[in-house]
């Protein structure tokens, strides 16, 4: 596994921005997308397995959105999720994650209704509301939600076989067509091993 720094809250890229149809707001939304510093990369669906405290399938039932500001620039980004668990794989630590349970899980983007901009950190879409998505978490050791593991790795759609990630907005070029493939390799070996 290779490991980059993640610094969730970075300095923006604003050269970032493109215009765009939104499944958010159905209007043209700005995209704004952070370098990170750190994202968790894997090579193997193990490797993620292994890294890991929680897999679970859940459904987004609804999520808000936080930002950071120093003036009128936002700085930091993130939303906190309402995911209700469907189905439960692993639990490292025996948290308390029964069929039916709402869990807070932190999503790596937000979306400013007021702006109509979408700010997502090395091209992360949200999860959109009422879908479901297999889930490899680790639980907060500074708060009671949980985060997403390797930003978008750890976060695969079911109700669809489509990667959900804005990477051609993402000027850093963090992720290269040969780690998208990986990762749709990834995903599609997740999407066999655990079913609902």
């Amino acid at each position: 596994m290779k490991k980059i720094i993640f610094l969730f809250f970075t300095i923006l890229f604003l050269s970032a921005c493109n215009n765009t149809q939104s499944e958010l707001s159905n209007v043209n939304t700005k995209y704004v997308h952070s370098e990170s510093k750190i994202v968790d990369e894997y090579n193997y669906l193990e490797e993620m397995e292994n890294d890991s405290e929680v897999i679970l399938i859940g459904t987004k039932k609804n999520g808000e959105s936080y930002f950071d500001k120093d003036g009128d620039m936002v700085t930091g980004f993130y939303t906190i999720s309402d995911v209700e668990i469907k189905k439960v794989f692993k639990n490292e630590k025996g948290y308390a994650l029964n069929k039916g349970n709402i869990i807070k899980v932190m999503e790596n983007g937000a979306f400013d209704k007021k702006a109509n901009t979408m700010y997502g950190s090395a091209g992360y879409q949200l999860m959109k509301d009422n879908k479901s998505y297999l889930l490899f978490l680790r639980k907060s050791t500074t708060h009671d939600e949980y985060t997403i593991k390797g930003v978008y790795y750890g976060k695969v759609p079911l109700d669809s076989n489509h990667m959900e990630y804005k990477g051609d907005l993402n000027n850093s070029k963090q992720v290269n067509n040969k780690q998208i493939e990986k990762l749709n390799q990834i995903f599609e070996e997740a999407r066999k091993k655990y079913r609902e």
